[in-house]
């Protein structure tokens, strides 16, 4: 299959031409009789399956990527449009899914087929359909790994998650979509590692995974809560192509209008158990009290000055020219006393001012910037977990808080915005508290994780790291 993929200008004024979204908008949103979406194991078993093959081959076949009935078409509007790392990336995907779920019913002419959902968390090896290279299979795509053991991560069941969206403090969103969300996409790797994964149809089985975690999320309840429907996050619409859109408030539930629920919306109990007896790092910011986990050797690089790197924000420390091979490392991030008092501030709850300017610094963040990634990075099955290291408190305990990750992935996302590529990872405030009495050097941690299959040598190079204030008033 070849895809006629295009950029976001001309594929939002081509997309209306043919078909618009006539074929697949619901004469009005909810039904009486819920569908079921089901786990894969239990969906090949139905006659489901069948129109599922047929709507997957039909629309692979069709080259029109302004045509609705296309694989490309739904693509580009994920190249196009998807929300990763902002608010509303679980929201957003839920509408996606909802309008490719009602194409492959029109298509392939079955009103009864639903995506099925992989659950990784019991089978964390991919689907056996989908691994078969036969040239009649339209499942089968080149990857790099076909087990995701390596991706997946308790973290975001945590009962100290309860908020739930991006950029509230203690929130489900931004954890899960880092962890297992962003490591499924780069250790299965080749297309799935890039904005255009859902080329691959197991995106879609793996979205349908997120999406029903979403649901066992906010199930578990234990003080778990999102926004309230009247709440004005809800307001206004998710924007797919110019004559696709869904009103925010239609995403709250899969039951209310959406009319679907899933076969399972329970938590997983644990990993699956050869994930189990190897280390299983916090992938969300630990808490201080937790034991640092062993930090790799430091290499040699420049420092960068000190200095504002826009109105809002100041670079405190930072270092120059890293590169991210197949071996973990760290690098060093000096901090001198001024920029210690003001982690300290922060840290208390504060304001923080430096003598460089009248700006009151609020938060503090790590930042990669002129972020690089040769082809053989891109392909993925591999990433690295970023690690900030805190200098000894007063009793000599090292404190390492796990930040996030950075893959090929997490690259592809941030570049399809445009121009230089940069990462930022949000520290929450309190873990800098009392910070002014400690001595040392802090560093970053990027800490190498392989899926069975990975590349060797360089695959990343970052400009900058550094640890940066910035004037927005937010808590990690």
């Amino acid at each position: 299959m070849t895809h006629d993929l295009m950029g976001r200008r001309h594929f939002i004024q081509q997309s209306a031409i043919l078909l618009g979204a006539s074929a697949i908008l619901p004469k009005a949103f909810g039904q009486t009789t819920l569908m079921v979406r089901p786990e894969w194991q239990a969906f090949k078993t139905t006659p489901r399956y069948d129109s599922f093959l047929r709507a997957v081959r039909l629309m692979k076949a069709n080259t029109q990527a302004t045509d609705p009935r296309s694989w490309s078409y739904w693509t580009n509007i994920h190249l196009n449009r998807c929300p990763h790392s902002i608010p509303y990336f679980f929201a957003w995907h839920r509408g996606y899914l909802y309008y490719f779920e009602r194409q492959m019913r029109a298509v392939c002419g079955d009103p009864q087929l639903v995506l099925p959902y992989w659950d990784y968390y019991t089978n964390p090896t991919m689907p056996a359909e989908f691994t078969n290279p036969s040239t009649d299979n339209p499942l089968y795509v080149s990857r790099v790994n076909n087990n995701v053991r390596q991706a997946l991560s308790m973290a975001p069941f945590s009962s100290t998650l309860t908020n739930f969206p991006t950029n509230s403090p203690n929130a489900f969103e931004p954890s899960f979509e880092s962890a297992p969300h962003n490591l499924v996409h780069n250790i299965i790797g080749g297309v799935m590692a890039d904005m255009l994964s859902p080329t691959d149809p197991i995106f879609w089985l793996h979205h349908a995974n997120v999406d029903r975690l979403w649901v066992a999320w906010v199930s578990a309840g234990n003080g778990r809560k999102m926004p309230s429907i009247g709440s004005s996050y809800w307001s206004g619409s998710h924007i797919y192509t110019s004559s696709l859109t869904m009103p925010r408030s239609y995403t709250y539930s899969t039951r209310t209008n959406l009319g679907y629920r899933y076969q399972n919306e329970s938590f997983p109990t644990g990993l699956p158990l050869a994930r189990s007896v190897l280390s299983t790092p916090d992938l969300v910011q630990a808490a201080p009290n937790e034991p640092a986990p062993m930090q790799p050797p430091l290499g040699s690089f420049r420092i960068s000055p000190t200095r504002p790197t826009s109105d809002q924000t100041f670079a405190i420390s930072g270092a120059l020219d890293v590169g991210l091979d197949e071996t973990s490392i760290g690098v060093q991030l000096p901090v001198g006393a001024e920029g210690m008092r003001a982690l300290a501030q922060i840290g208390a709850g504060g304001a923080a001012t430096l003598p460089a300017g009248p700006q009151r610094y609020r938060s503090v963040q790590v930042v990669l910037d002129d972020v690089m990634i040769n082809e053989a990075g891109k392909r993925g099955g591999y990433y690295y977990r970023v690690d900030l290291n805190l200098p000894p408190d007063p009793s000599g305990r090292l404190q390492a808080i796990s930040i996030g990750t950075v893959g090929a992935f997490e690259i592809s996302g941030a570049a399809h915005h445009g121009g230089p590529v940069r990462l930022r990872y949000r520290i929450r405030r309190a873990v800098f508290a009392g910070m002014a009495h400690r001595i040392g050097l802090m560093s970053v941690s990027f800490v190498r994780v392989d899926g069975d299959q990975k590349p060797t040598g360089q695959v990343i190079g970052l400009g900058e790291v550094r640890l940066e204030l910035s004037t927005e008033d937010n808590d990690a």
